[in-house]
């Protein structure tokens, strides 16, 4: 028998879900699971409970649980990947510092990629690091997710917040479209941002 998934199979209002809802969905998840066995699990978790949530609002509408289950399962799969959500932009971090140091082989060049890896490592809390660690050695986001402990939707929000703080350290002033420096903005007492 195949391993229990952990699903968190509840209703919009918090309740466990009808014990014949829960074993369709199970049973969807591992199906699924086998039809696309390079999905991270943790996103086909995601989407299984939101089929549970939907059959249990349904309730006796549905006929056959087990194939209802399994077609809205599937079927939001097949969306993702038909809409390009599932399309990782592999732009690494290391191409993106070579093109900000320069990509030639010399000496120079390299210590000056060097130097500007220590700048950037330095102005990074430890999670950062790590995560910029991971992008140097080319680590997608699925194993980035595992090394963390935390969802794939969380380590791509992770990884694009690391590559935020990057630019925003490479280049801390960034012109406005008219080429201007955009003006400072501060906060008063109030909490109101107003410029200066």
């Amino acid at each position: 028998m195949a391993e229990r998934p952990q699903l968190h199979l509840v209703s919009t209002e918090g309740a466990a879900v009808n014990p014949a809802i829960q074993e369709a969905v199970e049973l969807a998840y591992h199906w699924v699971e086998k039809d696309f066995p390079s999905l991270d699990r943790a996103q086909l978790a995601d989407w299984a409970e939101a089929v549970g949530q939907s059959m249990q609002s349904r309730g006796s509408d549905i006929r056959s649980l087990k194939r209802y289950a399994y077609a809205a399962l599937r079927g939001r799969v097949v969306d993702w990947f038909r809409t390009g959500a599932a399309q990782e932009q592999s732009a690494g971090v290391s191409r993106d510092l070579e093109r900000i140091g320069g990509a030639s082989n010399s000496f120079q060049s390299s210590v000056d990629r060097k130097i500007l890896l220590e700048q950037v490592q330095g102005n990074l809390q430890q999670r950062d690091q790590d995560i910029l660690g991971f992008l140097l050695n080319d680590d997608d986001a699925r194993k980035i997710a595992r090394e963390l402990n935390t969802t794939y939707p969380a380590a791509r929000k992770a990884i694009q917040r690391v590559r935020e703080r990057i630019a925003a350290i490479v280049d801390p002033a960034p012109s406005t479209p008219n080429g201007s420096a955009p003006k400072r903005r501060d906060v008063d007492r109030r909490d109101f941002a107003v410029e200066r």
